[in-house]
């Protein structure tokens, strides 16, 4: 069933005065007790659909009959007739019926009518000698006329309606162009998604007098439906029956449009806004205020049901090295009207460490005088951790580019030497006349044969080193590491009758490449039984903490030490040695310090001759 909605609803109906309904599927019908009085009629004389007939002029009754009714809203809502009842003195009275259509059944027929019936004799017979409503004085004309405002009048009794010819202008029409009742603006002009809200207001300001105020849309003459705005104030008889009701309509279309661009636009900027994760804020100098925009509040972390913090609040997200320099721009902005842009780190509502870009610039009242400082923060975490890596990822390329660079000098110079030895000797050997001088020689090229076995061997754990980088990290234990390393060392440990102590309560792993933690350990340990001092039993304490949330790992030792003064620039070469009476090749350290070097971890150096070295491993 189609159901289409009435122009107010409440109970009681019948109380309101002049209303009829008409149940097409029972052949019920109702009607106020108010046309009985119109008559002069006993109360409850016309009451139902009969005893309407039988006081109805002959000629009328057909506007009664249902099929004749039915055929009628067929294809229409509303509709309007007007008949002729008789008196208690049997004259008839002229009245005029309009109704509209509530429900239909599924094939579209009406099966329940509403309406209103007025008494309209006194016009009908006498036209010329009607009074003007009050409203139509010639002053108040002058008044409407002179606004922007239609103005309606509509009497709840004999339910006539007026409406101003600025009523008729905001629609598009001429006065008198269309139709002034009540149902033919609220079946006819009035918006179909409007109606449910119109019903409620009118029903809760006349039963319940509560403001009648909002915004509808009608059907203008164009053909389009325009916003207009409007209230009403009713008048009350002593019972507390509404008899009268009265207001105006403004056309808000270019407010609403406007409104409607404004939201759109806000739409957008806050999309916008989310996707380039900028956000807006404002301080208000005089008040203190701080304003952030949603986007703001998104790039803080905070939530967006809290207060925005103070002003002072507002700085406490900047880690101290960038809040001074964003108050320092801030106060210069405040104080020479200087713009500013910075990009710093800064801490989040969650504690989550970002990079933000803050711009920012004074804002002046008409007098000149800056009353605040407006601007945008843009969270650039992600383009500055990628400019961040690319300057590390330099940085290594630098470093593996110089590195590169000493290996393939140190390639160069060392295969250099041993074949220029080689090709000296063999040219002793062609030059030589006894078999023992070629002896000799063969001799001397086995030597530098072994010696340039040893230099190939060497530059090769330099190449594997490079290698091993790209193997996984894992937790290590050192405990479980320096005993692995000691067993592979128990005979230089036995022969040297080495001591070795370690202490790694503070800090008992780390996460690192097990290749090269072994070698690191293996040769500062073997460094520090080969470089002792005579006639004195190596002693070397290692140690673990975490130090500015680094791990350290410190070896120490009682050897013969180094003069760091002397070799601190050749320490970690290739090749280097520092003590004649060992035998040592300078290769231990070099390889130390090329692996912590590809691990991003740093080695420190502390060395007294003849009292011992501590070598210092960050990672």
């Amino acid at each position: 069933m189609k159901t289409i909605r009435e122009p107010w609803n409440r109970e009681g109906y019948y109380d309101i005065p002049n209303f009829w309904a008409w149940d097409l599927t029972s052949n019920t019908f109702s009607i106020s007790d108010n046309v009985n009085a119109i008559l002069s009629l006993p109360s409850q004389t016309i009451n139902n659909l009969d005893t309407l007939k039988r006081h109805l002029f002959s000629l009328d009754t057909k506007w009664l009959d249902f099929n004749v009714v039915k055929e009628l809203t067929k294809d229409e809502n509303y509709f309007e007739q007007k008949i002729r009842l008789y008196n208690a003195d049997g004259n008839f009275q002229f009245f005029q019926i309009n109704g509209y259509v509530e429900l239909r059944d599924e094939y579209d027929y009406a099966i329940l009518l509403k309406g209103t019936f007025t008494h309209i004799s006194y016009l009908i017979e006498h036209p010329e000698k009607l009074p003007a409503p009050p409203v139509h004085k010639t002053e108040f004309e002058l008044i409407i006329n002179g606004i922007e405002a239609g103005i309606w009048d509509w009497d709840l009794q004999y339910d006539t309606v007026w409406w101003s010819s600025k009523f008729y202008e905001l629609l598009g029409y001429e006065a008198g162009e269309i139709n002034t009742s009540f149902n033919a603006f609220f079946n006819t002009l009035l918006h179909q998604d409007d109606k449910a809200k119109v019903e409620q207001l009118i029903g809760e300001h006349l039963y319940q007098k509560k403001p009648y105020k909002t915004e509808i849309r009608l059907l203008c003459r164009s053909g389009e439906y325009k916003w207009f705005q409007t209230s009403g104030q009713a008048m009350w008889n002593k019972e507390g029956k509404p008899i009268k009701m009265a207001g105006s309509i403004i056309d808000i279309t270019e407010t609403v449009n406007y409104k409607s661009s404004l939201l759109k636009n806000e739409f957008l900027l806050n999309e916008s806004s989310k996707l380039a994760r900028i956000g807006a804020w404002e301080v208000d100098l005089k008040t203190q205020k701080v304003y952030w925009s949603e986007s703001t509040k998104a790039i803080h972390e905070f939530p967006s049901n809290l207060e925005t913090p103070s002003l002072a609040e507002a700085f406490l997200y900047y880690p101290e090295a960038s809040r001074a320099m964003v108050a320092k721009a801030f106060d210069e902005t405040i104080a020479l009207g200087k713009a500013f842009d910075v990009s710093c780190e800064f801490l989040t509502y969650l504690q989550n460490k970002i990079w933000v870009r803050v711009i920012g610039s004074p804002l002046f009242d008409t007098q000149g005088i800056i009353i605040g400082v407006r601007g945008v923060i843009k969270n650039i975490d992600e383009e500055k951790q990628k400019e961040l890596f690319l300057q590390d990822s330099l940085k290594i390329i630098h470093e593996q580019n110089k590195k590169l660079v000493n290996f393939a000098h140190i390639v160069s110079h060392n295969l250099r030497s041993h074949t220029g030895n080689l090709e000296m000797v063999s040219n002793f050997i062609e030059e030589c006349d006894t078999e023992y001088e070629q002896k000799l020689l063969l001799d001397n090229v086995k030597q530098i044969s072994k010696q340039l076995s040893e230099t190939i061997s060497q530059l090769n754990e330099v190449l594997v080193t490079q290698s091993q980088v790209q193997q996984p990290k894992v937790r290590i234990c050192f405990d479980e590491m320096l005993t692995k390393v000691k067993s592979q060392i128990q005979s230089e440990l036995v022969l040297s009758s080495a001591r070795i102590k370690s202490n790694f309560t503070s800090c008992k792993s780390v996460y690192y490449i097990p290749a090269y933690l072994e070698s690191i350990l293996t040769n500062l340990l073997s460094n520090a039984i080969q470089f002792r001092k005579p006639e004195v039993c190596p002693e070397i304490t290692l140690s673990s903490w975490i130090e500015n949330n680094k791990i350290i790992l410190q070896i120490e030792d009682n050897g013969v030490g180094i003069d760091l003064e002397k070799y601190k620039y050749k320490l970690f070469g290739m090749h280097h040695t520092f003590h004649k009476h060992t035998s040592g090749k300078g290769f231990g350290l070099f390889l130390i310090k090329n692996q912590l070097d590809l691990m991003g971890s740093k080695i420190e150096v502390e060395s007294q001759e003849n009292i011992g070295t501590t070598f210092k491993i960050t990672f």
